[in-house]
């Protein structure tokens, strides 16, 4: 059984990429799928200091104490995660960007992110709201990580502009819906 995980990096709490999110995660678990669910919403999640604490072993994880250890040992149990983002100036949230930056605890721990499937769920205003780009800078922060990025083709890209705009977003469901099969049924190769 996959065991799948969804990473919602809005700020807003139930706003169109969670939505979308659950969307992806339900499919999933329609599909045999173990999921779960890791929202930023309320949450502190801290930049990192560049300590390096956790690289020379010091630490399990870091030496913050927020929410971020909560989100560690669920980084771990899965073989995929899915980056959820709205688009702010062109690309993901700071509030991933700071995820990808404190996984790096997990660079040398065994069951880290090296060869996890990644894939991304974004919401931009309007179809030329720059998710593509942002879905670019999920795949290459991921792909810093050793992870693998989950069929190109499958990552979904959304239009909202108001509150629940995504669930009139057609294209976006269907896509939704068909990333969350797809990660329930494929063989996925984790180190």
């Amino acid at each position: 059984m996959q065991k799948i995980l969804g990473i919602v990096a809005s700020p807003r709490g139930r706003g169109n990429t969670e939505q979308l999110m659950e969307r992806v995660l339900r499919a999933a678990r329609d599909a045999g799928a173990e999921t779960k669910l890791f929202t930023v919403a309320g949450k502190t999640i801290k930049p990192c200091v560049a300590c390096d604490a956790c690289t020379r072993g010091k630490v399990e994880f870091c030496v913050q104490q927020d929410d971020m250890l909560d989100l560690y040992p669920l980084m771990k149990w899965a073989d995929a995660i899915v980056f959820g983002s709205p688009v702010y100036m062109g690309t993901m949230t700071s509030q991933l960007k700071a995820i990808f930056d404190r996984a790096r605890s997990l660079w040398r721990q065994p069951g880290g992110l090296l060869q996890k499937a990644a894939a991304a769920v974004v919401v931009g205003e309007g179809r030329w709201g720059r998710q593509e780009f942002a879905v670019q800078t999920i795949w290459w922060a991921a792909a810093n990580h050793g992870m693998i990025i989950f069929e190109p083709d499958a990552d979904v890209c959304a239009v909202a502009n108001e509150p629940g705009d995504v669930q009139r977003d057609e294209r976006a469901l269907a896509a939704a819906d068909a990333l969350g099969h797809r990660l329930a049924t494929t063989t996925l190769a984790v180190a």
